[in-house]
């Protein structure tokens, strides 16, 4: 067998693969009796049919059966033969089949690209950690407070910055016309609150049971709702209720009340600092992360297939749209997002990911970095536990859907990570400016960086 490569791209690659006619003419004749032994033919008892018979009236099925035969292993004893890390389906084309003459065919196959791995140990790192003062813990009980409140309703005032306003709204589109309005009954508005559009505030407050209000809105075009974002309406507001948030006692009792976080306020205060220095931690151990990937990434500017960085951007749009349908954004408004845009986005992502994904896994190689199967039973445990299912129905799930080598790949991945960290000269910074969000109880570190769908292996 004869292979001639050209490369196309850094990436891509053009095989010339020809099979010798003496191994066309032996699988043709393995096939012709094959079918002999078992057609069925008219005039003929099954296994007697003659060859010639056999050749006229099965020609097509014949070459079809030499040619699932031929080509596949052709192919990958090519692969094999040049060494090649390929990825993917081979795009096949110039198929030349004929009995008596030589098999010829091309193929154009994405491979992963060649680089000379750089030096990755003793690199300066640094890991700025958010100092927890007792202003965090303050903004997270009263935070806390806020979400137990009592909402009680308002009648001898009229609404104020504060107040929750509920209103049956009707909006008319100015811009662009729509066909049908916009209706919604009973809707809870915080005068004031993060994300309350501008008009809602001013043309709200002041309002009591009862009134109406019309005004008009207009969405800017990066508005968190993609089904109003750009676009303007016309309100008519008919004010259902005013309520007031009536806020617990921060004591004792409230410590009780939040439920396994201590019984005295003391001991709540003492839990919620802990929660806050360990996600400080989490969040200063994930930056640094972040940082490393960077500073190894400098070094690397090679190509890559086209069918990881699609892949990888694919799996991230996945991942915002569960998310958005996670945090209660509608189906159809997620639809409606211009998801080109997006896929846009995503690609500069998925590019630094797969690039970063090839980096660590040829340093992975370089350190011996295995993962045991205790590691990975470990891990399952860890999900089943975080999804509150039993550890065999995780594993059969996982092994249903192939998905225990990603697992590994992202141990593995870890680990790598780990050892670069361990012989880099870490400066730990403390910093003022805190960056924990809200929390629930108890909190749970957040998970590393995310990864791509599958390291890249050879095919």
């Amino acid at each position: 067998m004869e292979v001639a490569v050209a490369d196309t791209t850094e990436c891509k690659k053009d095989l010339t693969i020809e099979v010798d006619a003496d191994e066309v003419k032996a699988e043709f004749e393995k096939s012709y009796q094959a079918f002999a032994r078992h057609a069925k033919v008219p005039g003929f008892r099954p296994g007697h049919v003659p060859l010639a018979v056999v050749k006229q009236r099965f020609s097509k099925d014949i070459k079809d059966g030499v040619l699932e035969q031929l080509l596949p292993n052709a192919l990958q004893h090519a692969i094999l033969d040049k060494k090649l890390r390929v990825i993917g389906s081979p795009d096949i084309s110039d198929v030349n089949l004929s009995e008596g003459q030589p098999f010829r065919f091309k193929a154009t196959v994405e491979v992963l690209p060649d680089f000379d791995l750089h030096n990755y140990t003793g690199l300066k790192l640094t890991k700025p950690i958010a100092r927890v003062t007792d202003e965090d813990v303050d903004r997270v009980l009263e935070n806390w407070r806020h979400s137990a409140a009592q909402l009680v309703p308002v009648e001898d005032r009229p609404a104020q910055d504060g107040d929750s306003v509920s209103v049956n709204l009707i909006g008319k589109y100015v811009e662009p016309a729509e066909e049908e309005d916009l209706k919604a009954e009973d809707v809870v508005i915080q005068l004031g609150g993060e994300g309350v559009q501008a008009e809602f505030n001013e043309n709200l407050l002041g309002v009591k049971t009862d009134d109406e209000r019309q005004f008009r809105v207009a969405y800017p075009p990066d508005f968190s709702s993609p089904g109003l974002a750009g676009k303007t309406l016309d309100f008519t507001a008919n004010v259902v209720a005013v309520r007031r948030e009536e806020l617990p006692t921060l004591d004792d009792d409230f410590a009780k009340e939040i439920g396994g976080a201590g019984d005295t306020l003391a001991e709540l205060r003492d839990n919620v600092r802990g929660n806050l220095e360990r996600n400080a931690e989490a969040q200063a151990e994930r930056r640094m992360r972040e940082s490393l990937i960077d500073e190894l990434l400098r070094d690397y500017d090679f190509s890559l297939p086209d069918t990881l960085v699609e892949r990888q951007a694919s799996e991230l749009l996945r991942e915002l749209a569960y998310a958005m349908l996670n945090n209660g954004v509608p189906a159809q408004s997620i639809r409606e997002m211009n998801w080109d845009e997006r896929r846009g986005q995503a690609r500069v992502r998925a590019v630094r990911d797969v690039r970063a994904a090839l980096v660590i896994e040829r340093i992975a190689e370089a350190e011996k970095i295995e993962v045991t199967d205790d590691e990975i039973e470990t891990e399952i445990a860890r999900l089943a536990e975080a999804r509150g299912e039993a550890i065999e129905a995780v594993r059969a799930r996982l092994t249903k859907e192939e998905a225990l080598s990603s697992i590994e790949n992202r141990l593995r991945h870890q680990k790598a990570l780990d050892a670069i960290i361990k012989s880099a000269e870490v400066t730990v910074q403390e910093v003022t400016e805190t960056q924990t969000e809200t929390q629930t109880m108890p909190s749970e570190a957040p998970e590393t960086l995310p990864q791509p769908d599958q390291t890249p292996e050879q095919s």
